[in-house]
């Protein structure tokens, strides 16, 4: 029974891509299958074609585009978003499978470590700024797209990645399931390496835009939460950043309301199926493996 999805969006790097398929294929079960969207460089030097579907998106520029094109074109109840270069353990998919027996988890995030810290992220969380920052066990919202599982039938209801949020696109999901009463879940027995270095916290003028997009797209959320953030407040938050063009555009980046307001998905379609009315891919894996798992409210 076809179980899982795995989805390796690569826009340009074949080395890359290659070191995770082959982590892939000599660590994976037999429940699941590898799905390759790349934007039409990859001319598959190695025949692989027989155990990984190649899919060809020429217009693609971003993971994110990719992606967008490629989740509905999976055959299981769980897609898996995996990053070109990341490696995996034997068994780090029995963990995330588990989670997905309590109806109400959308989405699964594994612990996922970088090159230059021996500390695992557990997803990530939008701070006070709608800002993309690395996530802990009790304050995680979304898994990284690097590295995330979620409900086919979820992925359905908020109609797949929206490529206007771009690096954002994890967390604009995590709070559509968070403000439609679901849950993301961390498995504590799932390991991913990413093998590059973690940039989560560093801020740039995009990434101001974004958080400002975000915000404007989760008004009602970020409002509920008395999060916000003033010219003085945003001013201090890009400090860091060490540069005077990016905590000038603190001040003059504004939210891009186009892209807050692309395809809205309908609430009610997404409390389907956190609530078990919607029949698509409905999944209840025996749970052979049982591992530590560790859960709270995706927001």
């Amino acid at each position: 029974m076809l179980k899982v999805s795995i989805v390796i969006p690569s826009v340009d790097n074949a080395h890359r891509l290659e070191t995770t398929l082959i982590s892939l294929l000599e660590n994976r079960p037999s429940y699941c299958e590898i799905v390759v969207p790349h934007s039409g460089y990859y001319d598959d030097p190695y025949n692989i074609a027989e155990e990984v579907r190649l899919i060809e998106v020429p217009a693609a520029r971003s993971e994110v585009e990719l992606l967008a094109v490629a989740w509905s074109m999976c055959n299981a109840p769980i897609v898996h978003t995996l990053a070109a270069g990341a490696t995996v353990d034997a068994g780090w998919l029995e963990d995330a499978l588990a989670c997905f027996q309590q109806t109400e988890v959308m989405a699964v995030a594994p612990q996922v470590y970088f090159s230059d810290g021996n500390e695992p992220v557990h997803g990530v969380l939008a701070d006070d700024f709608g800002m993309r920052a690395a996530g802990s066990v009790d304050s995680m919202q979304a898994p990284m797209l690097q590295a995330a599982f979620y409900r086919y039938s979820l992925l359905a209801a908020v109609g797949g990645f929206c490529t206007r949020m771009e690096q954002y696109a994890d967390l604009d999901i995590g709070l559509w399931i968070a403000e439609a009463g679901g849950m993301c879940e961390v498995a504590a027995g799932a390991h991913v390496y990413l093998n590059e270095p973690n940039q989560l916290g560093r801020v740039t003028s995009d990434r101001i835009r974004l958080a400002k997009t975000l915000q404007l797209r989760h008004q009602e959320w970020f409002g509920s939460r008395g999060k916000h953030g003033g010219k003085l407040g945003w001013l201090s938050r890009s400090v860091g950043s060490g540069s005077i063009s990016t905590m000038m555009s603190a001040l003059t980046v504004k939210a891009d309301t186009k892209a807050a307001l692309h395809r809205l998905p309908d609430l009610d379609d997404i409390r389907a199926v956190v609530e078990g009315r919607d029949q698509t891919f409905r999944f209840d894996p025996r749970n052979d493996h049982p591992g530590p798992r560790l859960h709270r409210n995706a927001a």
